[in-house]
């Protein structure tokens, strides 16, 4: 007796067994019932010029380079005024009309907090999440009074405290394109190959935050107009998540 009945439930779990598996192929069980599809929470950055004290107007076009007055822009001759380069970089670039001139570069950064424990309560059931697919990153220009081109943006994510994009523990993770003067588009970020592997390695404890970094480098040619303007963006995104 005791045989017949192990033998009786055996097959009937091997029956059972046998029939899940049946409904899964026929699509009555879902096997992506694990899986958790949420949005990234819109992270806001703004680029202010007004910031970063330039002068009004335009500048004086400086040659540089061989043969000219001006060898190298952070080293001007005697008599013409200092500059320093490790605040602003001065590099000796062609302009407009393709005549080389002395550069500044400015570099604009900004951050934001990202904070996935209240997006979704499925995702902190998870406690974690090991495997993550990007559908989309998106960005949104909200407003835009700059008088120049923006020129493409990269965005970093860091951890918690981690603010600047040199530091080696911030991976860049995608590109915003460069956004014309004055215009408010919206579009996909251009993501690295790794940004998937990128995000899930900021996602391992969902109770930690970390940020996001967006880094612009502006050119400003000496003899063209000095930017002015600022211009806001909004980043966003549909992910999919599963333990």
């Amino acid at each position: 007796m005791r045989v017949t009945s192990y033998t009786t439930v055996r097959a009937s779990g091997v029956a059972l067994f046998v029939g899940l598996l049946g409904l899964s192929a026929c699509g009555l069980i879902n096997s992506d019932i694990a899986k958790v599809t949420f949005d990234l929470p819109p992270q806001r950055v703004s680029f202010d010029l007004a910031s970063y004290h330039l002068p009004a107007g335009n500048t004086v076009p400086v040659p540089c380079g061989d043969g000219q007055v001006v060898a190298d822009c952070c080293h001007p001759p005697a008599g013409l005024p200092t500059v320093d380069c490790n605040a602003t970089p001065l590099l000796c670039l062609p302009n407009a009309q393709g005549t080389n001139v002395c550069t500044a570069e400015v570099t604009a950064t900004q951050y934001t907090m990202v904070d996935l424990s209240n997006v979704d309560p499925r995702l902190m059931s998870a406690k974690s999440l090991a495997n993550i697919t990007i559908n989309r990153i998106s960005y949104t220009v909200d407003s835009n009074s700059l008088n120049t081109d923006l020129p493409p943006a990269t965005i970093y994510l860091a951890p918690h405290g981690v603010t600047d994009p040199s530091d080696m523990n911030a991976k860049k993770f995608g590109t915003v394109p460069s956004i014309p003067a004055g215009t408010t588009p919206t579009g996909n970020v251009n993501l690295e190959p790794d940004a998937a592997a990128t995000f899930s390695s900021f996602t391992r404890d969902l109770s930690m935050s970390f940020n996001l970094i967006v880094k612009a480098t502006l050119d400003i040619p000496s003899g063209a107009p000095v930017p002015s303007g600022a211009v806001q963006i909004t980043v966003t995104g549909k992910l999919q998540a599963s333990p």
